[in-house]
């Protein structure tokens, strides 16, 4: 492996190109997958340590940090196990994490993403929405738009005025991605480093059409501006409800999921049934094929 010197990432960024070539002398980390897969995620060596030092050293906010891979990788893992199986449950759709790591060109954006991915995988896309004072995360799947409804449903789950929704800003300029989250605009999503503080009021997990987790479509979690994790659909509401409950537990989790599936248009549910503590969010949703039709 070549020596790299530390990327100055305080007053300018390297491009794309040159820090590709850092990544790709690199240790793969299919590798680290593997290892996680056989012995557990908890299971660290000196190699892995070494690995994700060299990871953020290197790429900065380019990058997820090892302490965020580690407890995806942990999360995603129990959510796969829930995921309901049967004697028709196929090798590709039970494959473990080390063969759901995906490589791609760089990119800096979920439309981006998408573009790279087969048809029926839909890239998580995140969006920050300021409210006001208060600064929420909003996540799901494919490259949708946040709807006016959808900020009102936020805004009202908030407690905040119904005015404040008609004056929101998604992903404000005045907000630094990386002094905030510690990631490239590119790179913001919810798995935030388990031990960074948080400036955020609530993340919110936007609704998608029930027919996505039917036909099986799967759902690609960015780990750097080039490598991307595939994951069942059916399995990010929970993913995303771990990640939450251990890294942030005292944000509020708003997921408008509920609201949906109980034919409810937004505005007509009360706050107590949009929003519980991250703490308490977890669970599994009992009784539902959320695998569905076969590709």
């Amino acid at each position: 492996m070549r020596s790299h010197a530390s990327v100055p990432f305080v007053n300018s960024l390297p491009t794309p190109s040159s820090l590709e070539e850092i990544l790709y002398d690199l240790p793969p980390l299919e590798g680290v997958l593997l290892h996680w897969h056989m012995y557990g995620a908890a299971a660290l060596t000196p190699g892995i340590v070494s690995l994700f030092s060299r990871r953020e050293q290197l790429l900065g906010p380019a990058t997820l940090p090892g302490a965020s891979i580690q407890l995806l990788a942990t999360c995603a893992s129990e959510s796969l196990h829930r995921l309901p199986r049967d004697e028709l449950s196929t090798s590709w759709e039970t494959r473990p994490l080390h063969a759901r790591l995906v490589r791609h060109c760089p990119t800096q954006s979920a439309v981006e993403t998408q573009a790279l991915m087969p048809p029926w995988v839909l890239v998580q896309k995140t969006v920050t929405l300021a409210l006001g004072e208060s600064l929420v995360l909003c996540t799901g799947a494919g490259a949708q738009l946040l709807s006016r409804q959808e900020r009102y449903a936020i805004a009202q789950a908030l407690g905040l005025p119904h005015r404040t929704s008609r004056h929101t800003t998604i992903n404000p300029e005045i907000r630094d991605s990386v002094e905030v989250f510690g990631m490239l605009p590119g790179m913001v999503s919810p798995f935030l480093r388990p031990s960074r503080a948080t400036k955020l009021t609530a993340l919110v997990l936007l609704p998608w059409p029930r027919r996505w987790e039917a036909q099986a479509h799967e759902v690609a979690i960015s780990l750097s501006l080039w490598e991307s994790l595939v994951l069942p659909l059916g399995c990010l509401r929970q993913l995303l409800r771990l990640y939450a409950e251990r890294t942030y537990p005292a944000v509020r989790l708003i997921s408008l999921h509920e609201r949906e599936e109980a034919g409810e248009s937004p505005g007509d549910a009360g706050v107590s049934s949009l929003v519980t503590p991250a703490a308490l969010a977890a669970h599994v949703l009992a009784g539902k094929d959320q695998r569905g039709a076969r590709r």
